[in-house]
């Protein structure tokens, strides 16, 4: 929970003399001493040495103090898993600092030594934890290090694994994220009854959740398809014996994504797309790039099909959003899902997606500690979503989903009451730093309080 500005500097004070006070109590205690049960104050010593290094990101500094906690004292303050969760963090931060590629690997293979055997230890010490997020934990790990640790590490498995595992601890709680990237790792593998079995388990447990919902919907679809694979048979002999046939491939090209056959249908597309394949189809292949996760192809399969006369529709424009938003140029996603907006009336997830961008653009540019200008931003995506269920009823368990996420995070009242220039209910403007390109007005507004 974050702390007013007062608040920290008090503590950063506090802190600071506590230390002092006791690096000197440390050096003139007898020899004898040592041997005995750490004192709370040599526990708290470590701790605020440590933290205070850690949230600077000075992780060599914090490394030391870190480690003795964790011996020592591993849940001071609170008697959480805290420490064991920024031991990980520390060699994960080390890593990326890291010039040389061995010490990079190094570092993460002590992060990882960590985070196999961090519950056992945190049960072993009685400590507060929730294990879903630490099976969630595991998998994030491996899928974000599988460029320097490729075979995993020891005691961890796959992101697949764990997140299933995860869904399995607490099916009402996982993100939709990580279910899609279950669903979407047995169908990569070509596991497809392993997906559905998946599938047919998430549709059990969240049921009443629109989006898991539609990701189910879109998943069978891939896999059942609509078209018998006789025809796929029939038209890929046909393609066989003219293979410079436009029609032909084209027809294949369209079975393969009736059928959901998105692999077939992505290496065909790089012959079709070298002849005159009609305007709609490029479009589909813009869409299908996008969906296939290659974004920048998507665009240019989207600029040739402007090219041939193809006049883009709305959902074009918000695909095309969505392309640079996976791309991380958010300013020019929120020009093209804004097009969508004006082009059709209650595309209520244009609007869910401009506030999805504001709140990405908070996780881009806060890095480990969100300041009171970043929860700010929270306002603006708020807004959005509350635009989008007035125009579109159908979305609004989403955007209501969405609002109470967001709101929780806001400013707190103490945020609001120590600036200056906030005043509840008054208007305010997200157009600093990192977020300049944002440019909207909001209203200001605190946190509901947790009781």
């Amino acid at each position: 929970m974050s702390l007013t500005a007062p608040v920290l500097r008090l503590q950063s004070f506090v802190a600071g003399a506590l230390c002092v006070g006791l690096a000197l109590l440390v050096a003139t205690s007898p020899a004898s001493a040592q041997d005995s049960e750490p004192s709370k104050r040599e526990k708290l010593m470590h701790y605020s040495l440590y933290y205070e290094n850690y949230k600077n990101d000075n992780f060599e500094s914090a490394r030391s103090d870190l480690l003795w906690v964790l011996n020592n004292a591993p849940g001071v303050p609170d008697g959480d898993d805290d420490n064991y969760r920024r031991v990980i963090r520390l060699y994960e931060g080390l890593a990326d600092q890291a010039s040389d590629e061995k010490a990079k690997k190094a570092y993460l293979d002590t992060a990882a030594t960590y985070l196999a055997s961090a519950v056992d230890q945190i049960e072993k010490d009685g400590l507060e934890h929730t294990s879903y997020k630490w099976e969630r934990r595991k998998g994030r790990f491996l899928e974000e290090h599988q460029d320097v640790l490729p075979e995993g590490a020891e005691g961890l498995e796959t992101p697949t694994a764990h997140y299933r595992r995860a869904f399995e601890l607490a099916p009402k709680d996982l993100d939709p994220y990580y279910i899609q990237q279950v669903l979407q790792s047995h169908l990569e593998d070509n596991a497809l009854q392993k997906a559905l079995d998946f599938a047919n388990t998430v549709e059990s447990k969240r049921g009443d959740d629109e989006e898991v919902t539609k990701m189910i919907s879109s998943v069978r679809k891939d896999i059942f398809g609509k078209n018998s694979q006789a025809k796929i048979a029939y038209l890929e002999k046909q393609v066989e014996q003219s293979p410079d046939s436009t029609k032909l491939l084209t027809e294949l090209f369209d079975a393969y994504n009736q059928q959901g056959n998105v692999e077939k249908a992505s290496e065909l597309s790089k012959r079709l797309i070298k002849m005159e394949p009609s305007a709609e189809t490029v479009r589909q292949i813009a869409q299908m790039r996008l969906e296939d996760g290659r974004p920048e192809d998507a665009l240019q399969a989207y600029e040739r099909a402007e090219k041939q006369g193809a006049e883009l529709k709305a959902e074009d424009y918000f695909n095309r959003g969505t392309a640079y938003q996976k791309m991380e140029k958010l300013a020019r996603a929120r020009q093209d899902y804004r097009a969508a907006i004006d082009m059709k009336d209650g595309f209520g997830r244009a609007y869910i997606a401009i506030g999805d961008l504001y709140a990405r653009a908070v996780n881009r540019c806060s890095g480990s500690e969100m300041a009171r200008n970043d929860r700010a931003v929270y306002w603006a995506a708020v807004d959005k979503y509350r635009q989008a269920k007035e125009i579109d009823s159908s979305i609004a368990s989403v955007a209501d989903s969405k609002i109470q996420t967001y709101r929780r995070v806001f400013p707190t009242k103490e945020d609001v009451f120590y600036r200056e220039d906030w005043e509840s209910g008054q208007s305010f403007t997200i157009d600093y730093g990192c977020y300049s390109w944002i440019g909207e007005t909001t209203s200001v507004r605190s946190a509901p309080s947790s009781g």
